[in-house]
């Protein structure tokens, strides 16, 4: 693997799936690992823990070529799973994709830790795109505050330091010439 981020696409149609894929990987420059199912993706997870993508899309019904594959709905709850002690994918975007316009799994799945639900529609890739890019962005914001957080804590310790030096010397001088 180069330095290319990485997404992991669970989608079961494969003519859907190396569309996104290569749409991903030449207009993102991103590194895209393909499963056809949700169980795919979790036996990888198992065997393979340190390979923690930046983003997974995960569709909503993974049933057309496996009939008793999981839904998206289950490989979701397995994914942000509380119950999983140093679980890095609570944190990671996943982001659901579904031919369903049904508000109320949209909202089912936001609600159970998705980022986003995008439909399979005729502007689903620049959606997809924007999302993406939306997800980088909050993630650079984030490291810039956490940056900022950071030297901010610093100047407080150099500012507390400092007025305990300002402090001894004023005792001092109060000691002096009292």
């Amino acid at each position: 693997m180069d330095n290319k981020e990485l997404i992991f696409l669970v989608e079961d149609n494969p003519i859907f799936a190396t569309t996104a894929q290569k749409s991903l990987e030449k207009d993102l420059g991103f590194e895209v690992k393909v499963f056809n199912t949700g169980e795919q993706l979790i036996d990888f997870i198992a065997v393979n823990p340190e390979i923690v993508p930046s983003i997974v899309i995960l569709d909503y019904y993974l049933n057309s070529m496996v009939a008793e594959a999981m839904s998206g709905e289950m490989i979701l709850a397995k994914l942000k799973d509380p119950m999983i002690r140093n679980n890095p994918f609570r944190k990671i975007p996943v982001i659901m994709l579904s031919a369903a316009d049904e508000l109320s799994i949209a909202v089912n799945l936001l609600k159970k830790g998705a980022t986003d639900y995008i439909l399979k529609d005729e502007v689903f890739f620049e959606n997809l795109k924007k999302t993406i890019g939306n997800i980088i962005n909050l993630r650079n914001y984030q490291s810039e505050i956490q940056f900022h957080k950071s030297k901010a804590e610093g100047y407080r310790k150099r500012l507390i330091l400092m007025s305990a030096i300002i402090i001894g010397l004023l005792g001092l001088v109060f000691y002096l010439f009292a």
